[in-house]
C-alpha cells in the first residue's frame, strides 16, 4: 500500500483552473512504484457546470516516464460523477457517488472492461 497526498496550489476560481500536485500509487495495472503529478482541471460553466476536464502530467516510476493522464467529471446529478479518463496509456471509467459526509463509493471499469470497487474517506 502506498501513501497518497494532493496540494493544490491554486484553486480554481471563474478566471482561473485549479492546480494540485501530489503523489500517489502508480497507474491502475502496475505491480508497484509510485507517481508524482500535476494536474489542472476547470469546470465549465461556473459554479452550476456539470462538466470538469482536466489535464497533467506525470512522472511513474515503474515505466520510468513522464505520462500525460486526461479526462472529465461529469456530474450527473450532484451527488453521482462519471469520470472517463486516460491515465496516459490507458483508458479507465470511474462512476461514483457522493454521500454528503465526505465519503464516497465508486464503481471502476480498468482498462474499461475489469470492474472493481473503490471507497474513500475525506478528512
Amino acid at each position: 500500500m502506498n501513501p497518497v497526498g494532493n496540494y493544490f496550489l491554486q484553486t480554481e476560481t471563474d478566471a482561473r483552473p485549479g492546480i494540485v500536485a501530489g503523489f500517489s500509487s502508480d497507474r491502475i495495472g502496475t505491480p508497484r512504484g509510485m507517481a508524482y503529478f500535476v494536474t489542472a482541471q476547470k469546470q465549465l460553466g461556473g459554479e452550476g457546470g456539470r462538466v470538469a476536464p482536466y489535464l497533467g502530467l506525470s512522472y511513474s516510476e515503474y515505466g520510468r516516464e513522464i505520462l500525460m493522464p486526461f479526462g472529465a467529471s461529469l456530474a450527473l446529478r450532484d451527488d453521482l460523477v462519471l469520470t472517463p479518463m486516460c491515465d496516459g496509456r490507458y483508458g479507465h471509467t470511474t462512476l461514483s457517488w457522493f454521500d454528503g459526509k465526505g465519503r464516497s463509493f465508486s464503481l471502476i471499469a480498468a482498462f474499461n472492461r475489469r470492474l472493481g470497487l473503490a471507497f474513500a474517506q475525506n478528512f
